[in-house]
């Protein structure tokens, strides 16, 4: 067993927080404009799903994957030569066309990205040196075929560029989590589809979600 991982306590996180448009093919694929400052969101933790089983949302029927490297942050997080931060994998489930509607109408996403079993989160996390972010890398597949690749020097905005922002505007704490953006590939999900997201270092699977879209809506079978 590898022992620099590592679980965290799901039902300690108090916050989780997403970053938007971090990867320029990202950007590009969704016609977006390239942010000059990271865009975070948040999301409820209620949307955490616990049993890896994502009940499609009844109000949407274009369902997209995001999967993302994802940080446990500290009150005092930083990133000083030398420390160490966990890291992780996870998956923004999206409603893309309740979410596109959003965008037309210069309206909240909420309801594009914040219902039950939107937030896939890896059951372990691998502490690693902010100096060797640079090694670090996640890959996105569906089915067994792959969709998404990025490295986290790819990102747009860097993990301390990210904290800056985000102590601007809330006081973080112990255990809040901190999704660092998708990188391009993005698509569709249907029932049944097996979507996993892994984390690796230096090309070595360090994590891996795995999560089943179900065909269950809000409590009844579709």
């Amino acid at each position: 067993m590898d022992t620099q991982l590592f679980q965290i306590n799901v039902k300690e996180i108090r916050n989780i927080y997403f970053v938007g448009r971090n990867y320029i093919e990202h950007v590009e694929e969704l016609h977006s404009q390239r942010p000059e400052h990271p865009l975070i969101f948040n999301k409820p933790v209620a949307t955490i799903a616990h049993d890896y089983k994502i009940p499609y949302p009844a109000h949407s029927t274009l369902l997209h994957f995001e999967g993302e490297m994802v940080f446990v942050l500290a009150r005092d997080s930083g990133v000083a030569e030398g420390s160490e931060m966990l890291v992780g994998s996870g998956i923004d489930f999206t409603a893309r066309d309740v979410q596109n509607i959003a965008k037309e109408k210069g309206l909240p996403w909420f309801e594009a990205k914040s219902f039950r079993g939107s937030t896939a989160i890896s059951d372990r996390f691998f502490k690693c040196r902010v100096t060797d972010f640079k090694h670090l890398s996640i890959q996105t597949t569906v089915n067994g075929k792959i969709r998404q690749k990025g490295s986290y020097p790819q990102k747009l905005f860097t993990l301390a560029d990210i904290l800056t922002h985000l102590k601007r505007v809330v006081d973080i704490v112990d255990g809040d989590l901190l999704f660092t953006g998708t990188p391009s590939g993005v698509g569709e999900v249907k029932r049944g589809d097996i979507v996993e997201v892994t984390l690796l270092f230096k090309n070595e699977i360090k994590t891996k979600l795995t999560c089943e879209v179900n065909s269950i809506k809000l409590g009844y079978v579709v």
